[in-house]
């Protein structure tokens, strides 16, 4: 079982102005820091009132010299229990700073982090910035250098891999919802059924370039995916076995399609068994009805079973 991560304190660094240090930190397992107005000696003695005095004769806006007196006074006090984060790459990095003092090279002032800095949670899932709270990637507009992570919860079971009580509420209803949706699908009539699945790629923003129903050797559809202009075919079955699809995969050449999928209604036990080839894609019911939920589509299933 992978150890948990517990937290004390966490706060957010912006390594650098503008994050002209985030590579460079995280490739040298340190966390570098500025006030290059401030000694090392009274840094690392904790002369605070020293270090709080020359920020104030640097700055003219004292409250600011405050702020970065406390904030430094954070890094440098910072043990093994804290944790820090901060954003690089479309992603957030973590770490822990190890025991031992304030060091410094041409560069700038830097202490050394437990390890690595770490841009995954307990289970290796990359944290990317588009995946995580607002709580959290808001802090990428932080104005300062140093602040602390007031949603320490939030990002505690972020890099625990752990959901909060109303996402897992939410996570039980909709998949209550899509395996209702998928004992639904198998009452459709086999012409609405081939219209559901033409609006769910309808909807998924491709676009039709045959007509639904016409007669052709291989699918049912053929499709453009619209940013790429790449050609996909779509062979719709009310019911299949896998000598059905086994055909069909090994009939399809491309012919100038990027891929074929076989969509169907009512799957043998074995065929629900089989799994895609490269050129061939099986979409069955339980996929189909997370796409219908996912699409918007239950409403439009609900009007053709009533």
């Amino acid at each position: 079982m992978t150890s948990q991560v517990l937290l004390e304190r966490a706060f957010y660094i912006k390594l650098g102005k503008g994050g002209s240090w985030e590579l460079d930190s995280i490739a040298n397992h340190i966390m570098r820091i500025g006030w290059s107005g401030s000694s090392l000696a009274d840094i690392n003695s904790h002369n605070w009132d020293a270090i709080e005095h020359k920020l104030r004769a640097e700055l003219s806006h004292q409250g600011t010299a405050t702020r970065d007196a406390n904030a430094l006074r954070e890094i440098v006090l910072s043990s093994e229990a804290d944790v820090w984060i901060t954003f690089h790459g479309s992603r957030l990095w973590w770490c822990r700073l190890a025991a031992g003092p304030v060091e410094e090279d041409e560069v700038s002032k830097f202490r050394h982090v437990c390890g690595e800095w770490r841009d995954r949670d307990v289970n290796g899932r990359t944290l990317l910035i588009s995946d995580i709270s607002g709580l959290l990637s808001q802090l990428q507009g932080f104005r300062g250098t140093v602040c602390a992570v007031r949603a320490s919860e939030s990002l505690r079971r972020l890099l625990n891999a752990q959901s909060s009580l109303p996402h897992q509420a939410v996570t039980r209803a909709r998949d209550t919802l899509v395996s209702a949706v998928q004992s639904a699908i198998g009452e459709l009539h086999w012409k609405d059924f081939e219209t559901l699945v033409d609006l769910l790629f309808r909807q998924a923003g491709w676009r039709r370039l045959s007509v639904l129903g016409e007669t052709m050797k291989y699918a049912d559809l053929e499709l453009e995916e619209p940013i790429t202009t790449e050609r996909y075919q779509v062979q719709i079955k009310s019911a299949a076995d896998t000598a059905d699809f086994a055909r069909y995969r090994d009939q399809f050449k491309g012919r100038g399609f990027r891929k074929l999928f076989f969509v169907v209604h009512s799957p043998t036990v074995s065929l629900a068994q089989e799994e895609s080839s490269p050129m061939v894609e099986l979409v069955l019911p339980a996929r189909l009805a997370a796409m219908v939920v996912d699409a918007g589509l239950v409403s439009w299933i609900l009007a053709k079973i009533r």
